[in-house]
């Protein structure tokens, strides 16, 4: 683990099933990438990608720690980003929406669906089975995470997440998801 809380020193083992969801050669937008460990797996699997995150200390040290010609990484807010729309062919989510809790989640998806190109993809790591007395992390039961992305995306599938850190067994769900 590294050093802060969320950190877990390498990308999230949802990677690998992220990999066969997204199109060959696709520009992936990882929202809130922190040390960038999920950008550069996502790199590493043959995309281009581009990793924001609104902490220049978490950007500083991806940018030193994954340099590659296919990965960038950006201090930017997702939710204030002034990015044109339509900019990425897919997003992976993975603890974004846990970060800035419920008050923000529609707000989010509202931006992820605007930085889609049409038919974009979206893979999402929630934390739907997750009891948290003190959040963040935020977890997000089902019903309203099918409410919320279902105004801008088709949800393709949900399954339970068969690889996760240690201490997540059994709080991760995968939402494969398609803009509408």
């Amino acid at each position: 683990m590294g050093d802060v809380p969320w950190d877990r020193g390498r990308a999230a083992p949802a990677i690998e099933e992220a990999g066969h969801f997204f199109p060959d050669g696709a520009k992936i937008l990882v929202p809130g990438c922190g040390y960038g460990h999920d950008a550069a797996g996502l790199s590493r699997s043959g995309y281009r990608v581009e990793g924001w995150d609104i902490s220049p200390s978490a950007i500083e040290k991806a940018r030193r720690t994954y340099q590659r010609d296919d990965l960038t990484f950006s201090c930017r807010d997702l939710l204030n980003s002034g990015k044109e729309g339509a900019s990425f062919d897919g997003i992976f989510e993975h603890t974004f929406l846990c970060a800035i809790g419920p008050v923000r989640w529609k707000e989010a998806i509202k931006e992820f669906a605007r930085l889609l190109r049409p038919n974009g993809y979206l893979f999402a790591v929630l934390f739907t089975e997750m009891a948290e007395d003190d959040p963040p992390p935020w977890p997000i039961e089902p019903s309203q995470a099918k409410a919320l992305f279902g105004t801008y995306f088709k949800i393709d599938k949900i399954s339970p997440a068969k690889k996760c850190f240690p201490g997540r067994e059994n709080e991760e769900s995968l939402w494969q998801m398609r803009l509408l």
